[in-house]
């Protein structure tokens, strides 16, 4: 009765109250909205054919690909679990599966089907693993070694041809002139806040993400929260997967490089709380957005893969600390 009470009653959890929560939460979204902005107009200053539409068709692909990843694991993070850092390997390996079973002969919804469960189960095991108390991160690292090797295995180290151009679409349609993928991402962005903030199972991942302690002392089965956020995160990855072997028609072991970076940088620079609890799959995507800007300017400028790799980690190293300075002064 208490557990009943408190998930229908529960307003946006913080250490404050409600209203305190909202605020917190509007802010994070205006100084991101402020940072895409202004790294829109410096880019456009600065660099001939940033602001060109090809380009920005770009950016609007490449934000959706660490977007929907962000937007699954924003539920690992506001349920206090931190991160899973097995998304860039479970995409790999979700890849693979959706090529291996199109160059075996199966239609694209057979193969779709296949691929999305199986990320679904991949993603759930690693649920069942955290929830009995093991560390979320050197869990996921653990898994994201048992994918890549799961992955390798599947397509022998080789480019795995799709077979046909039946899945094409997936990749490279553009309803309404966006790409699929965007279109994808808008919506798991506004499905995700719905749910969050709408729905009992939102209100259970607040609570679990607030206090722990409390969550469990009042009922709440912890196991099921993280079973199902890990199982999100698992779909996401899988639909990034899809996406990307169907643009290209093939898939191999080294796709999606830097992914697990830059969905920890989306996370970090959108807001969302460390320790759980406060949060929106909004602020994740729009974290994703800039991200995919910032990456977008590096590339135009001829910056390496190593030199873009240590500006995005040092932006998660600037976020984190940032985050546990204002943790300090509150």
């Amino acid at each position: 009765m208490i557990s009943r009470l408190l998930i229908q009653n529960l307003a946006p959890i913080d250490a404050g109250d409600g209203n305190t929560f909202a605020r917190r939460r509007k802010l994070s979204l205006a100084f991101v909205g402020i940072g895409i902005l202004a790294l829109l107009l410096f880019g456009g200053l600065t660099t001939p054919g940033f602001l060109t539409l090809d380009n920005l068709l770009v950016i609007v692909r490449a934000a959706s690909i660490t977007g929907i990843v962000a937007v699954g694991m924003s539920y690992i993070t506001i349920s206090g679990n931190l991160f899973a850092l097995s998304a860039e390997e479970l995409a790999v390996l979700a890849a693979c599966i959706f090529a291996y079973f199109m160059g075996a002969g199966f239609d694209v919804v057979s193969s779709v089907m296949i691929t999305l469960v199986a990320a679904v189960v991949f993603g759930s095991i690693q649920g069942v693993v955290i929830s009995r108390g093991a560390d979320p991160i050197i869990t996921s690292l653990a898994f994201g070694a048992l994918f890549q090797g799961l992955a390798s295995v599947v397509s022998g180290n080789k480019q795995m041809l799709l077979g046909s151009n039946a899945a094409e679409w997936l990749g490279t349609g553009r309803p309404l002139g966006i790409p699929m993928q965007s279109w994808a991402f808008v919506i798991l962005a506004l499905i995700g806040w719905v749910v969050l903030k709408k729905t009992r199972y939102g209100r259970k991942i607040l609570l679990m993400g607030a206090n722990k302690n409390t969550a469990q002392a009042t009922g709440l089965n912890r196991t099921l929260v993280v079973i199902v956020a890990m199982s999100v995160f698992g779909l996401c990855c899988a639909l990034v997967g899809i996406s990307g072997a169907a643009q290209f028609s093939r898939a191999t072991a080294t796709m999606f490089p830097g992914l697990n970076i830059d969905v920890v940088a989306a996370i970090l620079v959108g807001g969302i709380a460390l320790q759980g609890g406060r949060g929106s799959p909004l602020q994740a995507a729009f974290g994703a957005v800039f991200i995919a800007l910032l990456q977008n300017y590096m590339l135009l400028h001829a910056f390496t893969s190593g030199q873009r790799m240590m500006v995005i980690g040092a932006l998660v190293v600037a976020s984190t600390l940032g985050y546990h300075y204002l943790q300090g002064k509150r």
